[in-house]
């Protein structure tokens, strides 16, 4: 049964309602037209049962009801004009059970008949909202009272119904009203169940979805520098602008003899042996202030920001001697599980661009987030001419450091594609 009444739903939904209607907004219309064919039918047969006990009046009004309706109906599904077509029939419920209860002769007499009238305040509340349902409703409180003082003084014009049929009356009356309700409430309230249920089904599978793209993220954000995260988190427009030009210190180290160590042990070995060297050296860049911005095989570039133009210097030149320092102790130790390397670095201090080179192709787009210029490629340049796991320095980063760090100047220095690069000194550690 609840399958035909859902299958006649849909049907009637189609023929009040818009393209542009929502799915809530054509439920709605759908069971307004159901109810209103529901009242028609139901107009004719109590007006037969009123014919058949001789109250000819009494039985005009649920006919003049029906009537209107279905020209009401009608006239909604050519017009599809829903706010009129729910005001008129909710108007309808709500003044013909009126009507017809003083044409029976007061509350007893008519066994009560007003109490379908509860229906146009229902109604208002399922179809109109909450705002709209408390006028229906206080009208339905109005023509309520003012039946009750009106009911002691009113002189019925026709005789009252047997005791017998005014008791099956009051049956018929109050069990069809709380059958209607009791429908119209159930299928509202299983509707409410279904999207529930879509909701919590759709609210699972987004916080799944969640769930693996946090994975995602967390994965992903272990290839993306410290800075380029900082700056997405601060401001997610500016990752989408140009580069700018930014005070910084860049750090390139570069593993001394790797071709000679990739021919002397196994690839398993070397890779083992890289990524303990290099997360030792992340650990004291990071302390240091640092961001590894890339590795490439056997080296790796870090950037060095603060607000302080010295300092950022100071803590590239810390970074890069406690860098020293370790591989010197692992040289001693002897370990069978590391063999020992040395480490030349680069520094050079300066204006950068920094942010995002991007790549455009046919086939999508690649960013890289680094800092280009002259002082990147200097410091690049230094690690390669270092010999021996030296820490070299650019003339402008020897400048802002303070006077315990000892520095050594080298003499004339020739880099690759760098006419002059100025005055290079070497970390004393």
């Amino acid at each position: 049964m609840n399958q035909i009444w859902q299958r006649w739903i849909q049907r009637l939904s189609s023929a009040g309602s818009l393209p542009s209607d929502s799915e809530r907004q054509r439920l709605s219309k759908a069971i307004l037209v159901f109810l209103t064919t529901i009242y028609s039918v139901l107009g004719i047969l109590w007006a037969a049962a009123y014919w058949a006990l001789d109250r000819p009046a009494a039985a005009v009004l649920p006919v003049g009801y029906s009537i209107l309706s279905t020209g009401n109906l009608l006239v909604f599904f050519r017009l599809k004009h829903y706010v009129f077509f729910r005001s008129s029939q909710l108007a309808l419920i709500l003044i013909l059970p009126f009507l017809l209860q003083w044409g029976l002769g007061g509350f007893a007499a008519s066994s009560a008949v007003i109490i379908w009238s509860i229906l146009a305040p229902i109604g208002a509340l399922m179809f109109a909202g909450t705002h709209q349902a408390i006028g229906w409703f206080l009208a339905y409180l109005f023509l309520m009272a003012f039946s009750g003082i009106i009911d002691v003084t009113y002189i019925p014009f026709c005789e009252p119904l047997p005791p017998v049929v005014g008791v099956l009356f009051f049956v018929m009356n109050i069990a069809g009203v709380s059958f209607i309700a009791f429908i119209l409430l159930r299928f509202f309230v299983r509707e409410r169940e279904l999207a529930m249920e879509a909701l919590g089904e759709k609210h699972q599978r987004v916080s799944l979805e969640r769930e693996r793209l946090d994975k995602i993220k967390n994965v992903l954000s272990r290839f993306v520098p410290e800075t380029a995260k900082s700056i997405i988190e601060q401001d997610p427009e500016k990752a989408m602008l140009d580069k700018y030009i930014q005070d910084a210190t860049v750090l390139f180290l570069d593993i001394e003899g790797f071709t000679t160590l990739v021919q002397k042990y196994p690839p398993e070995r070397i890779n083992r042996a890289i990524e303990a060297y290099f997360s030792m050296f992340f650990d004291l860049i990071r302390k240091a202030g640092g961001d590894v911005n890339e590795t490439a095989g056997d080296g790796m570039m870090v950037i060095f920001l603060d607000p302080n133009t010295r300092q950022h210097a100071r803590n590239a030149v810390q970074a890069a001697v406690e860098i020293k320092h370790t591989c010197d102790e692992y040289a001693e130790r002897r370990d069978p599980d590391l063999f020992p390397i040395r480490v030349n670095i680069g520094i050079s201090s300066g204006e950068v661009y920094l942010g995002s080179t991007k790549m455009r192709g046919t086939e999508g787009d690649r960013w890289t987030f680094t800092a280009s210029g002259p002082v990147t490629i200097l410091a690049a340049r230094l690690s390669q001419y270092g010999r021996g796991g030296q820490i070299l320095i650019g003339d402008q980063a020897a400048q802002r450091l303070e006077e315990d760090v000892q520095l050594i100047p080298m003499e004339k220095v020739s880099l690759k594609n760098i006419e002059d690069p100025g005055r290079v000194f070497q970390v004393d550690a």
